[in-house]
């Protein structure tokens, strides 16, 4: 679908069942979920805020609509084509007036959200189960569940995260192969718990085709500067349907990775300093934004001194913001439960790659 807004159908006041509420157009909502809406003309356009089906940016919207409203249901939300908001609204409202005429009936379930499919889930322990886990997989590393536990690692592999760099021993022939490399557990197909090993890379494979993704030259010089690519791209899987994606290069091995745009949370405050309607948008398409005014924990002053550089290119002390796959995937719950950081980078020339772990 291309670009919509969302309409909101504001029932508190009606009579009856057929009647239809108020409608008008989304324009913003805080993190509180205090939401603004703008009547469906043409001036307010540029106050709309606008979706599409390749960002994340509806989630988040969600999860921030819902936080308001103990009875969301008496409240309707729907999309319309943002190209010609006025006469899609005029068009929806018709379809509300005669929602007894099958064909309005499936149209309107076509555009409206259902809110369920928003609302939080019961939390249930995603911890692994260690009764599940072949120990023995590790071996073949030179390691062993005591080791992991003794280096503090072990809980982040039952939490479904990666470890930090491990040393392993790889035995090939009658040699070993010494080396690096962070490991997490996956399930396979047939559900079972697998082992993934992510190696030390010399250098980033940016020459060749990323899950059917070519990188340009551009983008190569990008993710090489700042270790993100700072945009979405599409990305297919072998086995899967086509995602949108925010990638990355994970800095302790160099391999890229990437994670979907669709399952990451975006606070719309970040260190004390309430994000623009312009600054949020950003970070939703993976793009770095530099805010002004952070303050840390105790209350210190995170104001930058100048503008946002690469991390690799810095000559100066400049605080970046970014939407960073690598600290997103730092707090993976399970393989289908994700969830985002904003890692704050601290970029020095006296120390160029100055980072914090993922």
């Amino acid at each position: 679908m291309d670009d919509y807004v969302l309409v909101l159908e504001d029932r508190t006041e009606v009579k009856n069942e057929a009647e239809v509420g108020k409608l008008s157009v989304v324009s913003n909502i805080d993190d509180k979920g205090k939401l603004k809406t703008a009547p469906a003309e043409k001036v307010n356009q540029s106050d709309f805020l606008k979706f599409n089906s390749r960002d994340g940016l509806l989630k988040n919207f969600m999860q921030n609509f819902l936080k308001q409203f103990n009875e969301p249901k008496r409240f309707g939300l729907y999309k319309v084509l943002a190209d010609n908001v006025e006469q899609g609204v005029a068009n929806l409202k018709t379809m509300l007036q005669n929602k007894q005429n099958p064909d309005n009936q499936q149209k309107i379930k076509d555009i409206q959200l259902d809110f369920e499919d928003y609302l939080p889930q019961q939390k249930n322990a995603t911890a692994i189960n260690p009764e599940r886990v072949d120990w023995k997989m590790l071996e073949t590393l030179g390691l062993s569940k005591e080791k992991l536990e003794q280096n503090g690692e072990l809980d982040k592999m039952l939490n479904w995260q990666k470890t930090n760099l491990l040393p392993i021993a790889i035995p090939v022939g009658e040699t070993t192969i010494h080396t690096e490399a962070r490991l997490a557990f996956r399930t396979d197909e047939e559900g079972k718990i697998s082992l993934a090993v992510h190696s030390l890379r010399k250098e980033p494979q940016l020459d060749f085709p990323y899950m059917g993704h070519k990188f340009s030259n551009e983008e190569k010089e990008t993710l090489l500067a700042t270790g993100n690519l700072g945009k979405t791209i599409e990305v297919t899987p072998k086995s899967g349907e086509p995602f949108s994606a925010y990638v990355s290069i994970d800095p302790q091995t160099n391999e890229v990775i990437a994670l979907r745009a669709d399952r990451v949370s975006i606070p719309k405050e970040i260190k004390g300093v309430t994000l623009s309607d312009q600054q949020y948008k950003d970070l939703i398409e993976g793009k770095a934004v530099k805010v002004e005014g952070m303050t840390s924990k105790s209350g210190k002053s995170l104001m930058p001194r100048s503008k946002s550089m690469p991390r690799r290119k810095a000559s100066n002390l400049s605080l970046v913001i970014r939407r960073v796959c690598r600290s997103a995937r730092h707090n993976i719950k399970n393989k289908d439960k994700s969830k985002a950081e904003f890692l704050v980078n601290s970029v020095d020339s006296r120390s160029p790659t100055n980072s914090a772990n993922p």
